[in-house]
């Protein structure tokens, strides 16, 4: 990921001049495929441009650091708003912006949650890797190359379609025909239910068997898509839609030798967010020092030039354990969902509660810090790289998945029980034995709090609740527990698993592009 770093604070004014800011307005011919791609560079450029921008927190325009961009923003990221829209979360910023988010009732003109994913233009991006694959196949390069850049295109076309899918359901996904004829303005549906997971997991499988298992921290190709990455996208697909037999595959492939993934066992000089707690292997999977550490499956990579903006948007000003890094007091984890974690679990400690700042009086919320606050240039940034996935959610859906698919949880095969085990030891909590799970719905229940709690503002808890089929009442349950502001949300009649699409896309689709229920 460093040299695509240096590359896109230059190549993005130069690619975008190369085509239009819509992508749907493109026009292929403008661009003159005799001279402009020729070489490696200019793929690898093409790539950088049109693949891993939106994966970054740069700017579509190329005007520089801008941590309110990419999907993955400290300040509003599809983990953000997935967590938020779930049991755990919720912003003190008021319920104007985000209370339908957080009460599960998002209006097709909601802003988090329905438009802003589109107002940050993440959706041209299909069409332009679409067109990057068609511009690089006709290239007189390498072939291994070449085979590796036109990989990374579809791992991003399966990863982005997979965050869209699990968001919105299908999309409009253009096709080359109708890229390459933008004076038409021709307004295409969505894909079926069908055609959206077939578009996911056929680009997803191409991409896992053409590139590298993993790159290590130390190789200058680290934060490019990996084999293992399109593996982890397809073990979160597949267990969305069910597909536990699957799910299994991934999981397992996962497990193999070749990738080196492990779970961070080994606390380092990490403590949390308290500086005399004594050090947990916990806190250290989010530490300067162990950055890039065996756990991490793919994780946005910052340095110097972009930075992540996570601490402001959840400490409050004067708190002592900031370590020098400003409070703006927004997002928060709510009473009733920190009340759920056992005592003696170490992650406790990366979390600001009254039990590490008892002057705070945090009544209304604790701060889900998590990462080492370390800033970078300033109060309000930091360049710690943002782990997106990791080993722990791979193997806790594998033992999800092997229960699921009829296999045993009760520890007669010890592998469902062994996988989440090794989660909780390294949390510092005793293990669950056979005569702790009383059936395997008990189970799944023991097994996806623990995720909650290992993976809290990591945007796997909506994800959670929806597979299980307890979305809706959680939400509910969430609505009417008296939060600030909530008033205005109670006893809601019903809530959706997915959200609505934004009102202008389905004003500018004429009838031909349908609206998600709300």
């Amino acid at each position: 990921m460093n040299k695509i770093k240096l590359y896109l604070a230059v190549l993005l004014p130069v690619i975008m001049a190369l085509q239009s800011c819509e992508l749907e307005s493109e026009v292929f011919n403008d661009i003159n495929t005799s001279i402009y791609p020729t070489t490696e560079r200019d793929a690898r450029d093409l790539i950088t441009g049109n693949v891993y921008t939106p994966f970054t927190t740069v700017a579509f325009d190329g005007t520089g650091e801008n941590v309110y961009q990419g999907i993955f923003s400290g300040a509003n990221g599809f983990h953000l708003l997935a967590d938020m829209a779930s049991d755990i979360g919720f912003c003190n910023w008021g319920t104007g912006t985000w209370g339908a988010l957080e009460f599960g009732q998002v209006q097709p003109t909601t802003q988090y949650g329905s438009t802003i994913i589109y107002d940050k233009g993440y959706h041209r991006f299909f069409g332009k890797m679409l067109l990057t694959i068609d511009r690089i196949q006709g290239l007189d390069i390498d072939a291994d190359v070449k085979a590796r850049y036109i990989a990374e295109a579809k791992c991003g076309l399966g990863f982005l379609g997979f965050l869209f899918y699990d968001w919105y359901g299908p999309v409009v996904i253009p096709d080359l025909e109708t890229l390459k004829a933008p004076q038409e303005a021709k307004i295409l549906p969505r894909l079926s239910e069908d055609a959206m997971k077939t578009f996911i997991e056929t680009n997803l499988k191409e991409a896992a068997a053409v590139l590298p298992a993993t790159y290590a921290h130390s190789d200058p190709e680290y934060g490019r898509f990996t084999a293992g990455l399109a593996h982890m996208v397809l073990l979160k697909f597949y267990m969305q839609t069910q597909q536990w037999g699957k799910a299994i595959t991934e999981g397992k492939e996962l497990m193999k030798p070749e990738y080196g993934y492990q779970l961070v066992t080994d606390p380092g000089n990490a403590t949390g967010v308290d500086p005399d707690a004594t050090p947990t292997a916990y806190a250290n999977i989010f530490s300067v020092a162990n950055e890039g550490n065996s756990e991490t499956i793919w994780a946005v990579n910052y340095n110097s030039t972009y930075k992540n903006e996570w601490f402001p948007n959840v400490l409050m000003g004067g708190c002592p354990l900031n370590n020098g890094a400003a409070g703006w007091d927004g997002y928060k984890i709510i009473p009733q969902f920190f009340a759920t974690f056992e005592a003696g679990d170490q992650r406790r400690n990366t979390i600001i509660s009254n039990e590490n700042w008892p002057e705070g009086n945090l009544s209304d919320g604790v701060l889900p810090v998590k990462y080492e606050i370390n800033t970078t240039g300033g109060n309000t940034r930091s360049a710690l790289d943002w782990i997106v996935y990791r080993y722990a959610d791979a193997i806790t859906l594998l033992a999800e998945a092997i229960v699921r698919n009829g296999g045993d949880f009760s520890g007669g095969s010890p592998e469902p029980l062994d996988l989440l085990n090794q989660v909780r030891t390294r949390a510092g909590l005793t293990v669950y034995t056979a005569a702790d799970i009383a059936s395997k719905d008990d189970f799944i229940a023991k097994l996806l709090m623990e995720r909650a709690h290992e993976f809290y503002f990591e945007g796997v808890r909506r994800q959670d609740l929806i597979r299980d089929g307890k979305y809706e009442e959680t939400m509910k349950w969430k609505c009417n527990l008296g939060l600030s502001g909530s008033a205005s949300f109670a006893n809601p009649a019903k809530i959706y698993d997915r959200m609505p699409l934004p009102q202008s896309l389905i004003t500018e689709g004429q009838g031909i592009i349908e609206q998600n229920p709300y």
